[in-house]
């Protein structure tokens, strides 16, 4: 039975839908109710004013946000489905593609395909600062926002970091959206090692650095270079907490640059296949 994503989240973002046009069938994680996740249903209903429901990969209209693009079978009867941001979450063999696709997540999930050639690339995430239209004037509580992926989350030397560094605040994958948005937006600098709370940061135009607490994430550090071939910039290192300081503070916040975000944000607009 597909089930209408709005009963199972709550947030402050309007559920305004048309009544008119059917619902929007949308394949996204949903086995923990993980922030990247949730977004990916909440976007979408933004973007397309239709009410979204949680459909299987094979009985979908989109993927979105995620790195899910393996789920998408690639069979010879496989109905053709629109993929908008998504991405791989580890490599795979080199292959041609049915699906439509709008947009991926980076320019390394497009090389694993034979015959798909396109200009757009970035993960919706990035959208989420029209989620939090004021967030420029939440005031900066902490000086630091660690965000762990939910396989960190009970890290001792998470907690001993943060207890021995006041100013730190933990932001839980697990919270609504909203929330989790008005807490990054309350940090001065975010280090994370979850690629969407990265990506939060981004949006919000937070400086931030790429966090390894641990081997425990799937895909290694696919995703993440992923992520980041789409600004044209040196991929990045990964910080452990050892190697944080006040000197690798100021170097985060001096250093800080997204190159072309304004239009990366737009070309994923532009490319939204279920426009209003």
């Amino acid at each position: 039975m597909k089930q209408s994503v709005f009963k199972t989240l709550p947030c402050k973002i309007s559920t305004v839908r048309n009544p008119v046009m059917p619902p929007l069938k949308l394949h996204y994680s949903r086995s923990k109710k993980n922030w990247g996740d949730q977004l990916s249903p909440v976007i979408c209903q933004m973007l397309s004013g239709r009410e979204v429901v949680y459909a299987k990969p094979s009985k979908c209209d989109l993927v979105a946000i995620g790195s899910i693009l393996s789920r998408v079978k690639e069979g010879l009867f496989t109905r053709p489905i629109h993929v908008w941001g998504t991405g791989f979450i580890e490599p795979v063999p080199r292959h041609k593609t049915r699906h439509i696709i709008h947009a991926l997540r980076g320019k390394k999930s497009a090389e694993l395909f034979i015959n798909v050639d396109i200009k757009t690339f970035g993960d919706p995430g990035l959208l989420c600062d029209k989620l939090l239209p004021n967030y420029k004037d939440i005031p900066k509580v902490f000086e630091l926002g660690i965000i762990p992926h939910y396989k960190d989350r009970q890290l001792r030397d998470l907690h001993d970091f943060v207890k021995n560094n006041p100013g730190t605040a933990v932001i839980d994958v697990f919270s609504d959206t909203v929330p989790f948005l008005e807490k990054l937006s309350s940090s001065r600098i975010i280090l994370s090692s979850s690629l969407h709370g990265l990506i939060a940061a981004d949006s919000l135009k937070i400086p931030n650095a790429w966090l390894k607490l641990s081997d425990n994430i799937v895909g290694e550090d696919f995703k993440f270079h992923d992520y980041y071939s789409i600004f044209n910039i040196p991929i990045p290192s990964p910080l452990t907490l050892k190697e944080f300081s006040a000197l690798k503070r100021a170097q985060i916040v001096e250093t800080y640059s997204r190159p072309n975000l304004a239009a990366i944000k737009q070309s994923l607009l532009d490319a939204f296949p279920f426009k209003k």
